[in-house]
């Protein structure tokens, strides 16, 4: 018999120890869901004496990555956030509380691991260990303003079914986002795209078990794309003369402590393309920038980050770290 991917959720927790499984304590509207097993063979093609290959296939190391994305949601969000980027900063003392995001550069630099509980109604599959590696924001002027988001994780195993709870707080419409380039507001962007990624390399060992002993995330880059109206040659002047603007993209809705933010700040970004389209009725500009690593954007670890995430909301500090 069938089973219905409607009924499908996600569950996420942050684990105390790398690799050790937790209950999930939040849930993700998420619109896609792509786990995907990872197990290696290793082919056995020792001489036989026949015309053939392969003999046999061994079990080698295994693990998982997964992938999901939706809607974005300015509580939940800060999971993904924190978890590609590392170090967070809290404050307030009450609700909308202000959570800031920027590479971790203290320690191993290595941010903090989760599992997450995939609940597909035959069972469901918990996700120990995971380390996010992408985080991609997009918008148009007319749609909800979605994200998605990539991992690598252990290697899933089975569990029961947690009891899902969800955010009352809704998805931003990207026409309430506020966008500045170089300090200036700018009312002609149709869409955008911003992309956070980091590797993140299994390291596997010979020390009895198929797991990787460390999932070790690497360097953070962060790179996008816009589409703007064209009304003057300032964004093009901008790339013509690698004149690296601040780049701001802000979305906010709510008041008092139904307030909700998710900001996202570069010092510092350089365009390497700037393309003029006239495939419509009115002229376009695609642009194509790369955040540039600063000491502005830092968080509470110092060092350089090519950018500073701002999430507003009424989670409480502990939460997502």
């Amino acid at each position: 018999m069938p089973q219905p991917t409607a009924r499908s959720f996600l569950g996420i927790a942050k684990e105390a120890t790398f690799g050790t499984p937790v209950a999930a304590t939040a849930f993700l509207a998420v619109r896609d869901l792509k786990p995907k097993e990872k197990l290696s063979l290793l082919p056995d093609k020792g001489y036989r004496g026949s015309m053939v290959e392969i003999y046999d296939e061994i079990s080698g190391p295994i693990w998982a990555e997964y992938e999901f994305g939706g809607d974005v949601f300015p509580d939940t969000l800060g999971w993904v956030a924190t978890g590609v980027l590392g170090d967070l900063a809290t404050t307030g003392a009450s609700a909308p509380f202000t959570h800031t995001a920027a590479v971790l550069n203290a320690g191993t630099a290595q941010p903090p691991s989760y599992t997450l509980s995939d609940y597909y109604a035959i069972s469901t599959r918990q996700f120990a260990g995971t380390k996010f590696s992408e985080l991609g924001l997009k918008f148009n002027g007319d749609g909800l303003l979605e994200y998605s988001a990539k991992a690598v994780t252990l290697a899933s195993a089975t569990t029961s079914a947690p009891t899902p709870s969800y955010t009352a707080v809704t998805p931003i419409a990207a026409w309430q986002g506020a966008v500045t380039i170089g300090g200036t507001t700018v009312t002609t962007l149709i869409d955008g795209e911003c992309t956070i990624k980091r590797p993140v390399t299994p390291i596997h060992t010979a020390d009895g078990t198929q797991a990787p002993a460390a999932l070790w995330s690497g360097p953070v880059s962060v790179s996008g794309k816009m589409t703007l109206i064209m009304e003057d040659d300032s964004q093009l002047t901008n790339y013509l003369t690698n004149a690296k603007p601040s780049l701001d993209f802000n979305f906010a809705q709510g008041s008092g402590a139904s307030a909700v933010q998710v900001k996202l700040h570069m010092s510092k970004v350089a365009y390497s393309s700037a393309e003029i389209s006239r495939g419509k009725d009115y002229i376009e500009l695609s642009v194509n920038y790369e955040a540039l690593a600063n000491t502005s954007d830092v968080g509470t670890s110092g060092g350089y980050s090519p950018i500073k995430v701002t999430l507003q909301n009424a989670i409480t500090s502990g939460t997502y770290k």
